[in-house]
């Protein structure tokens, strides 16, 4: 017979027991960053072509500058980012910014466009998520509008977090918690293109198609970088 202070023993040892795994549960499941080091990160430079399939860097174009305070907000979040504008043959431009930060964290994860442009002063309409197929790749997407005065700019992006790709903040929140809860924290990019246009349907199948030749002229390192192994279809 089970007296009441052998029960309350066995729940006091059964309570330790819990508390000691929960303990050495939370030290092996504190997150340990990918990224350590500035040689471990990606050369944006060098993987982004400057010219492919017919397209090349327009040099007369400047990017857009943004305000000291976002400015200083994003230098905080990015470790590298390049803005470029492309030309086509016949004289199309796309507008591609990427921004890569080695620490997914809360803290620390990428700023979605929606954000940014807000930030900037655009009113940000029609925001709504898409899908692009290219050769070799599926790649969610995300569209919006973002309106400045008389600057009608169409932006399609994705966030690229680990090897999965994210859209808008209940994605980019679960692919955290997702490397979160294996004991990681991601390294993210996010890949804009944008161009400056009062059609948008013209303007997505235009980004399309630029992100198509481009990542085909990609290394597949390259691709695995910007595009995500999951959209690859190579993860495990």
């Amino acid at each position: 017979m089970t007296t009441g202070k052998n029960l309350i023993n066995r729940r006091a040892v059964l309570l330790g027991g819990v508390m000691a795994a929960t303990s050495v549960g939370a030290v092996f499941a504190k997150p340990k960053a990918v990224i350590t080091s500035k040689s471990q990160m990606p050369d944006l430079e060098a993987m982004l072509p400057q010219q492919f399939g017919g397209w090349q860097i327009d040099r007369n174009v400047i990017p857009l500058a943004v305000s000291p305070d976002v400015a200083e907000t994003l230098s905080a979040i990015y470790d590298l980012t390049v803005s470029r504008t492309y030309v086509s043959p016949r004289g199309e431009r796309v507008m591609l910014s990427v921004a890569y930060g080695a620490n997914q964290s809360r803290a620390l994860q990428l700023h979605k466009p929606e954000v940014c442009y807000s930030a900037q002063g655009f009113r940000v309409t029609a925001v709504e998520k898409g899908e692009w197929r290219v050769p070799g790749a599926t790649i969610p997407t995300m569209h919006l509008v973002g309106v400045l005065g008389n600057r009608v700019e169409p932006v399609t992006y994705w966030m690229r977090i680990g090897d999965d790709i994210a859209r808008g903040w209940y994605e980019q929140n679960k692919v955290r918690l997702k490397y979160g809860a294996r004991g990681l924290i991601p390294d993210g990019v996010l890949f804009r293109v944008s161009n400056i246009s009062s059609d948008p349907v013209r303007s997505y199948e235009l980004q399309r198609q630029f992100v198509e030749d481009l990542v085909a002229a990609m290394s597949p390192k390259a691709r695995e970088v910007f595009v995500g192994a999951v959209a690859l279809g190579q993860a495990g």
